[in-house]
């Protein structure tokens, strides 16, 4: 009873791990746990079922025309674990990410052959047990059918530890996983290789030890899951992610040594014939990586530019067991940022230019009116707001329809822009010089009062008078100016206007060629 004791132990642990595969059944290869699972808790309670018949064979049923029916019924959990197993280490390995519905099926034509031999064996033919009765002592004989199983089971078993053995091998962050999963299923082989061969010792003879192998298996999976977060974190996870990502990751130990690469960090800094060696300073090959302290955010190398991110692992005292620097390569971003802010620049300054062309007058450069309005929104409320003087003179050159039509507009377009370079380079550079239209100017002078900026006009009068146009040109000439201040005439640019163009109407009316103050006696 306590080798039953321990079938039923052993039904009940793989029955957990097969509940907590399904769980997890969205996880790469954890429905090929569950299936496996389910498929030694089917093997070890049909067979536990066949031994309790032997001591209690009017409590456990059985039909008259097949012996040893729980025996034979168990080989329905026997044939699921070869193909359930290979299935589950080419998922945990990597070697085949989604496994096809065609593999499923060509491992399933044996084990479904064997459970339809077993349960016909005996009335109709004895191919599958060839006699066995189970008697105590008695030495397991099988048919050929069930050596055909066995032989199908060992091959795909043997093909599965090859793959999980070249996986130990390769494998550095799952090997210890690994490991303990081969450990787990050579137990349950052994096991089962030492009944079918009848090498038990004469103790044990027509007892199957496999379900021992089996809780041996249950518990080392149940280790993994502990300890090493089986299910939870799968190599697959690795391979798809870190082998095949786009951005390249190099792993290095706390003194800056290189533990591991990716393929695209090799595609990225293996240059040539230069090679990144394991165990090499990474310090030494980039050092600006160390030295930055926490946070990196970008590196060049080789003619290249590296976006990074730096992960800083520690250990229980603080120590740096490990940093993992993942690069992604930006040239090409770079140089779209690099053209995509010099067409900024380029469409800002055009921008500029356009402003400045949409506010200027096209033959003097100065502002024109537009722009003029805009200033003086701006410059009436500030002189206002501050009890300040703002002085506006409007500027109209004298008899110069005459100039036009006695030596032609290109001569006149030559003294409008002499004009208007005296008043510009003649002012302060806070004040404002515009041209009205036709020959009239305007200057706005802030901060100046009726005093003041009669002085500066004057000045700027008797500058342009002395003007020498020269041959093929009218020789002198002179521009009267009529002046209105802020706030003594006005407090709108409207009334401005109309005050600064009342003093000029009376400054040609006294003859021209002076400047005349709004209100004042002439």
């Amino acid at each position: 009873m306590l080798y039953v004791s321990a079938l039923f132990v052993s039904c009940l642990v793989t029955l957990f791990l097969g509940r907590y595969a399904w769980i997890r059944r969205d996880i790469p290869a954890a429905k090929s746990v569950a299936a496996m699972m389910m498929g030694i808790s089917w093997w070890t309670l049909c067979y536990a079922v066949q031994l309790m018949r032997g001591a209690f064979p009017d409590v456990i049923p059985q039909p008259d025309t097949l012996p040893l029916f729980w025996f034979r019924l168990m080989f329905i959990g026997v044939g699921v674990l070869p193909a359930s197993f290979l299935t589950f280490v080419l998922q945990y390995t990597g070697v085949m990410d989604r496994i096809r519905p065609r593999l499923v099926l060509l491992l399933s034509i044996i084990p479904t052959l064997v459970v339809v031999v077993a349960l016909t064996d005996g009335p109709y033919h004895d191919w599958f047990l060839a006699g066995f009765t189970a008697a105590p002592g008695q030495t397991f004989a099988g048919g050929a059918v069930f050596w055909l199983h066995a032989l199908y089971s060992y091959l795909v078993t043997l093909i599965a530890y090859g793959y999980l053995i070249r996986f130990i091998i390769r494998s550095r962050v799952y090997r210890t996983q690994a490991v303990i999963l081969l450990f787990g299923g050579l137990a349950s082989s052994v096991a089962n290789l030492l009944t079918i061969t009848g090498a038990l010792p004469d103790s044990l003879q027509g007892l199957d030890i496999s379900p021992f192998g089996f809780l041996i298996t249950a518990i080392v999976m149940l280790l993994n899951v502990r300890s090493h977060g089986f299910l939870d974190v799968m190599p697959i996870a690795r391979s798809l992610v870190f082998e095949h990502m786009a951005d390249g990751v190099l792993v290095t130990d706390g003194q800056g040594r290189l533990v591991d690469r990716n393929p695209a960090a090799g595609d990225f800094f293996e240059i040539g014939d230069r090679r990144l060696v394991r165990g090499e300073r990474i310090a030494d090959l980039m050092p600006e990586l160390f030295a930055s302290g926490e946070t990196v955010s970008e590196v060049e190398f080789n003619s290249r530019c590296f976006s990074i991110q730096k992960n800083t692992f520690h250990g229980a005292r603080g120590k740096v067991r490990g940093v993992v620097f993942s690069f992604r390569d930006v040239t090409d971003l770079k140089h779209t940022e690099d053209n995509l802010r010099e067409q900024l620049a380029r469409n800002e300054e055009l921008s500029r230019a356009l402003k400045e062309e949409s506010i200027r007058d096209p033959l003097t450069w100065l502002y024109n009116r537009r722009w003029l309005d805009e200033i003086l929104e701006q410059e009436i409320p500030r002189a206002l707001r501050d009890h300040n003087s703002l002085s506006f003179c409007l500027i109209d050159l004298d008899h110069f329809k005459q100039v036009n039509d006695n030596w032609g507009h290109d001569v006149g377009d030559r003294i409008l822009v002499a004009l208007a370079r005296l008043l510009k380079e003649g002012s302060r550079k806070h004040d404002v010089a515009a041209r009205f239209g036709g020959e009239e100017f305007v200057l706005v002078l802030p901060g100046l009062d009726a005093t003041r900026g009669r002085e500066v006009i004057e000045r700027l009068l008797k500058a342009f008078s002395e003007l020498d146009f020269g041959v093929g040109g009218p020789g002198n000439l002179t521009f009267s100016a009529g002046l209105a201040v802020v706030p003594d005439h006005a407090s709108d640019r409207e009334n401005l206007f109309k005050m600064a163009d009342r003093a000029l109407y009376q400054a040609k009316e006294a003859g021209r060629n002076r400047v005349v103050v709004q209100g004042a006696a002439q």
